[in-house]
């Protein structure tokens, strides 16, 4: 069975896997292509916590994304001495391991500027904007792909279609890698009951998705969703524990949770993870982060290694980390980072200026990437955003070609080309 899991076949290509020539494997090849493409580059500009943060110690989305892909790397490591009689000659260590940093590297590869307030900006742009009659042509899978716009399938769609558009597969990353990246496996319309709370690909990319489960011997259901691929649940893991902890500390550096606070968190999760009261607050924060990462690690391992049989044949439910003996306490670090952190004030006022440039910048492209009879400033929009809208595109992809332009700026460059677009630039 991980076999399946495993496969080096390259989603896009004709080819057959190539043979390894014991130097570099196709794995550790997909963890370079995600390193050295531009739409990684653009995390370094990308809100994980504060956006245009004014410290720089604060995180984002390529810090985070690195972290995460350390932290993955250590749950592989965990999890290969574990099934090493079953996988042993199947993948080396190394390469059980590349999997997974390559898979967390991606995840968040998709995300809009202004992190999940983008997500939401553009949801609340298209259930708006989509309810007028001319688009009463897209059907319901094809509504919901925008109406629910989410990263996770962005990412997806990035990593096979946008990197390298210029041929199938795009960045044509390996089935086992790819498979690892998904987190929610279904698509954004469900006619019965959704397995998972998000979805995973746009109706737009349906073809390559299902190639990648196909490789791993998943079979979709009546409604086309799938069963996870294993080592997805560490992928998933490395952001949950990343995502709480390392926030509750950026919290901290901000200003916007106090000390003795983060650290009776991490002290809940892991006794004595903190150093002593003598020692300073930041190398008490930093000993506290490392243990408490370290202790989530090893939880979610051992509930990978209890429920094996039922991750392996799909039938696992839910995260790792909710199935940890310390999950309270880490849904308390999650709870904490949100309500302190998110909910500032300053990333609301930030987060309103992003929401309005990303509504303001979906409006002026769609009216230029749909206008049957361009005029002189649909041409401008369309080559100064180097928008490519071509005439055997439905409505649906050139819509998408429009989520998709919006969703890969940074922060800041949507926010300037708002700006000039809307003429609050001149003079």
């Amino acid at each position: 069975m991980w076999q399946a899991f495993l496969s080096n076949k390259r989603i896009g290509s004709s080819r057959p896997a190539a043979p390894s020539d014991g130097l570099r494997s196709e794995f550790h090849k997909d963890y370079d292509r995600i390193i050295f493409s531009s739409a990684f580059r653009r995390l370094s500009d990308k809100t994980q916590v504060v956006p245009f943060p004014q410290s720089d110690y604060t995180r984002q989305r390529l810090t985070h994304s690195l972290e995460v892909s350390c932290v993955g790397r250590s749950l592989a490591t965990s999890v290969y001495g574990m099934v090493r009689d079953e996988i042993g000659e199947l993948v080396s260590q190394g390469d059980f391991e590349a999997i997974v940093a390559a898979a967390c590297l991606a995840h968040d590869i998709g995300n809009p500027p202004f992190g999940h307030f983008g997500e939401k900006a553009i949801q609340d742009w298209a259930t708006q904007r989509l309810a007028a009659s001319e688009f009463d042509g897209l059907n319901d899978a094809e509504r919901t792909d925008l109406t629910k716009f989410e990263g996770n399938a962005q990412s997806f769609r990035v990593l096979s279609r946008l990197q390298m558009s210029n041929r199938r597969g795009g960045m044509r990353l390996t089935a086992a890698t790819l498979g690892a990246l998904v987190k929610y496996p279904r698509p954004s319309h469900v006619a019965g009951t959704a397995r998972y709370k998000k979805h995973g690909y746009f109706q737009d990319d349906a073809e390559l998705f299902g190639e990648v489960f196909a490789a791993a011997g998943r079979e979709p259901d009546e409604h086309g969703q799938f069963s996870r691929h294993p080592l997805a649940l560490l992928s998933e893991a490395a952001d949950d524990i990343c995502y709480a902890i390392i926030d509750l500390e950026d919290g901290c550096k901000a200003g916007l949770i106090s000390v003795a606070e983060a650290l009776d968190i991490l002290e809940d999760i892991r006794p004595d993870s903190t150093g002593s009261s003598d020692m300073p607050d930041s190398d008490r924060l930093s000993m506290g982060r490392a243990m408490v990462i370290n202790e989530l690690v090893q939880k979610s391992v051992d509930v990978f290694q209890a429920h094996l049989n039922e991750v392996l044949d799909g039938s696992f439910t839910g995260a790792l980390i909710d199935h940890t003996p310390v999950v309270k306490p880490y849904k308390l670090a999650k709870t904490t980072a949100y309500e302190r952190v998110f909910n500032s004030e300053r990333v609301l006022e930030l987060e309103a200026a992003g929401y309005r440039a990303i509504h303001g910048l979906m409006e002026i492209l769609v009216a230029a990437a749909l206008a049957t009879s361009p005029n002189g400033l649909d041409k401008h929009i369309l080559k100064l955003t180097r928008l490519t809208i071509t005439d055997d595109m439905s409505v649906y992809q050139k819509l998408l070609a429009c989520t998709d332009k919006v969703s890969g700026m940074t922060d800041r460059y949507c926010v300037d080309l708002f700006r000039k677009l809307s003429g609050h630039a001149i003079g």
